[in-house]
């Protein structure tokens, strides 16, 4: 199981797509990771579903080859001083 910390930040809906769209910051042992996320839902969803639903989304596409190339980038980077 993940101990993944989530924050889903920028929350919005568009209306033209019919989805939520938020940016996904998630705590890894590596580093932060952002994820841009959209999860496909009526306007009168409920805020704790459709945060479940974007978290979800963004799960999955962390284990695209482009993502885990970024989280790889990103634990390279170094701290600041």
């Amino acid at each position: 199981m993940s101990t993944w910390t989530p924050r889903i930040d920028q929350v919005r809906y568009n209306a033209t797509e019919q989805c939520f769209e938020a940016l996904v910051t998630v705590v890894t042992p590596h580093g932060l990771l952002r994820v841009a996320s959209q999860y496909v839902a009526p306007i009168t969803t409920e805020f704790e579903e459709a945060a479940r639903g974007l978290w979800m989304r963004a799960r999955l596409s962390l284990g695209t080859p482009e993502h885990l190339l970024l989280r790889e980038a990103a634990a390279e980077m170094p701290s600041a001083a």
